[in-house]
């Protein structure tokens, strides 16, 4: 019997030198199992590990395998553009040696370059590839010989898991040579996950760094292996901050989960103020230049950015998806080195970027839910969360701590959630809305093309294979027949083809409701579309985004409702309540005081959000409004000039008197906003200026005003 000590043997000769390039001398247990199962053969795996347990590096030898032995490209889907990112720099870091050439893919839905097919590993979000099937299918998939499904219990999210679902099932059915390996934490019904993609499971519990999982309550934490640890409080009655405190003084690391943004800054202010005590001469210099660092990240000031620099000056930050991508970056790559101490986050962040720590601090397992009160988070969240729990490259042993306020909670603590097993991993492909696009960009790329292929794809699916006797040919006939009436398909001796406007639809990467209603509505609006009334359409569909709405809010948004109130009014009915009603309206309001340059900090505390968020539904709208103008283009509705310049000032949050200057590249919304205000209002005034005169306005410098000068030069402008 073959000696598998360190694992290497189980490995051809370029495999085991890749290894030795990046000092990896023995491979982990479960790591020598995957080789053992067929990791480098066709056959298809699920591996269902730990939080780092080695899976990504089995992801990247079985994708080397392919790609040295000609057998095709390889495709790394992960769920978050976060995560897409952290993995094209590692691969980058890792192999562009090798000769390798490494993709990445997250942005426009409606761009797909085939240049992108070129690449020997293409780094893409679920939703990225299924838009590239829509637009290139054959290019994609032609070249594929490997996919890694990166997290991919994720077919269990209830918004993002369709569309993961039907990639993987168009990807297999499309390549019946494809190789899949599927990476998981430990899940309950992994093998129902395998047993779908005919693929082999290894599954495992072994961690690199051993888990410890406690519960705290009054000044001890008491582990589920018997242990039990007590925190001093003597220099403070802040038990969260004592918890920390207590880890860093141990040259650890912490994470703290809490429900809500608020609470996660709310607890990043109370532990900075005690974490001082802790912090060495040497790393409060190091924080307080990172804290100057970051202060000087954004363009805009606001105050939630001086917040977090505030909390950064003593190694305690907080970390949610209102923070500008900036501000997340710094603070993700500051906490990777060491540097921050302490991360207050959402649990988002725990199915985010890897981010290990000594301890992980749970605070709160309970969460409101509209209509239903506060219910328990799934153990599969708190399994998330307590996972980080552990630095492979500097702990033996990681803590994942739950806070508990009683005794009664503590045991309660223990049963429902530590000692629990994770819920199993259901589809939601059954849900009407979900599968409607997904038939849509099936029929529109030919790969349905009548009602029994319909059938047929369906029984491909995750959610067919986990419900065998839940019966989807009813619905399926009954939306083929709404998008036959809707005009986006036509349906002829039993075979389905997609309409120019089906297949538009598809491309835009929409849903088909939301373009029945740009269409209908654009065809009956007034001339010329009045920007409100455009903003209040992209905000009525069901792909935008929308500000929720409190009682105070409505106090605000009801005053302005009414001034505009024939504005917002669409000409075709539509359903909703009030409630909603005025939740767009509060997002339309939104808009337009960012088109009205109005500052981020401003609008943050006004409409209750962050910096992060307006950007996000500015994104939206963007996209929303181009698709507009192409839907308006394709039934050539003549009306819809206001829409280019309304989506420009979208895009850069500025008043139309900005709209020739914004052209420019280096020229953003304060620097476009400050030339004007100096005098410079068109490309004209620039071309005459002195290069002295340029240098002068505020942002702009020697390198920027002699780059408006090139662009003005090209432009013929002083001809």
């Amino acid at each position: 019997m073959t000696n598998h000590k360190t694992g290497l043997d189980l490995l051809p000769d370029n495999l085991k030198a890749v290894l030795t390039q990046n000092n990896i001398s023995s491979l982990y247990q479960p790591q020598i199992e995957a080789l053992e199962n067929g990791l480098l053969s066709k056959q298809n795996i699920v591996l269902a590990m730990p939080t780092a347990s080695g899976k990504t590096l089995m992801a990247e030898l079985a994708m080397l395998k392919t790609i040295f032995s000609k057998q095709g490209n390889c495709l790394y889907i992960v769920p978050l553009r976060a995560l897409a990112s952290e993995k094209f720099e590692e691969f980058t870091k890792k192999y562009t040696s090798l000769g390798l050439k490494i993709g990445i893919a997250t942005g426009d839905f409606d761009y797909a370059s085939k240049a992108l097919t070129e690449n020997d590993i293409l780094i893409a979000t679920a939703e990225k590839v299924d838009s590239l099937l829509r637009q290139i299918p054959d290019d994609l998939c032609a070249k594929l010989g490997c996919v890694i499904i990166d997290e991919i219990h994720y077919i269990g999210d209830p918004h993002r898991g369709p569309t993961l679902e039907t990639v993987i099932t168009r990807l297999q059915s499309t390549n019946s040579k494809l190789k899949i390996v599927g990476l998981s934490a430990t899940i309950a019904n992994a093998q129902d996950i395998a047993d779908w993609l005919n693929a082999r499971l290894v599954s495992s519990f072994w961690r690199p760094v051993d888990l410890k999982e406690g519960v705290y309550c009054q000044g001890t934490v008491k582990f589920a292996d018997g242990t039990s640890k007590e925190i001093s409080l003597e220099h403070t009655n802040d038990e969260m901050a004592a918890l920390a405190i207590d880890c860093v003084k141990d040259n650890g690391q912490a994470l703290v989960f809490v429900n809500t943004r608020r609470s996660a800054q709310a607890e990043a202010r109370r532990i900075a103020k005690q974490m001082r005590q802790a912090l060495s001469h040497e790393q409060k210099i190091a924080l307080s230049d990172l804290a100057q660092q970051a202060a000087k990240l954004s363009s805009e000031s606001t105050t939630l950015g001086k917040q977090l620099c505030d909390c950064m000056k003593d190694g305690v930050v907080f970390h949610h998806a209102g923070l500008n991508p900036e501000h997340r970056r710094l603070v993700e790559d500051n906490f990777k080195n060491n540097t921050i101490k302490v991360i207050c986050a959402t649990p988002t962040l725990a199915v985010g970027v890897n981010l290990p720590s000594r301890r992980v601090i749970i605070r709160g397992l309970y969460r409101y839910v509209s209509g239903a009160g506060m219910k328990p988070v799934s153990v599969m969240e708190y399994k998330q969360m307590s996972g980080r729990a552990g630095r492979p490259q500097y702990d033996t042993y990681g803590e994942a701590i739950i806070f508990a306020k009683s005794k009664k909670e503590q045991g309660d603590m223990f049963s429902n959630f530590i000692f629990a097993d994770a819920e199993p991993i259901q589809s939601y492909l059954g849900n009407e809305s979900s599968l409607r696009v997904h038939l849509l960009a099936s029929i529109a790329t030919g790969f349905i093309t009548s009602t029994e292929s319909a059938f047929e794809f369906v029984n491909k699916t995750f959610f067919s294979h986990q419900n065998k006797l839940y019966d989807l040919s009813e619905m399926i006939i009954e939306i083929i027949s709404f998008l036959e009436a809707e005009q986006m398909v036509t349906v002829e001796n039993h075979q389905i083809t997609a309409t120019n406007f089906g297949q538009r639809i598809s491309r835009l990467y929409i849903d088909p409701i939301s373009a029945v209603l740009i269409r209908d509505c654009l065809k009956n609006m007034a001339s010329p579309i009045n920007p409100l009334s455009a903003l209040y359409l992209i905000c009525s569909v069901p792909d935008m985004m929308n500000l929720s709405l409190t009682k105070a809010d409505i106090e605000k948004v009801v005053p302005y409702a009414d001034t505009h109130n024939a504005l917002f009014e669409l000409p075709i009915p539509f359903s909703g309540d009030y409630t909603n009603h005025l939740k767009k309206i509060k997002t339309v309001w939104l808009i337009s005081r960012w088109i009205e340059e109005e500052k981020e900090d401003s609008l943050c505390n006004f409409f209750g959000t962050g910096p992060g968020d307006i950007h996000r539904f500015m994104d939206t709208a963007d996209w929303m409004l181009y698709s507009t103008i192409e839907l308006a283009k394709l039934f050539k509705i003549p009306k819809t000039k206001p829409l280019y310049d309304l989506r420009t000032q979208v895009r850069y949050g500025i008043k139309t008197e900005l709209l020739e200057l914004i052209n420019l590249k280096g020229i953003g919304r304060a620097r476009a906003r400050n030339l004007f205000d100096k005098g410079f209002k068109t490309t004209a005034d620039l071309a005459k200026a002195p290069l002295t005169a340029l240098q002068k306005v505020a942002m702009i410098g020697k390198e920027i005003a002699q780059s408006i000068k090139q662009q003005t030069d090209k432009l013929g402008m002083n001809s």
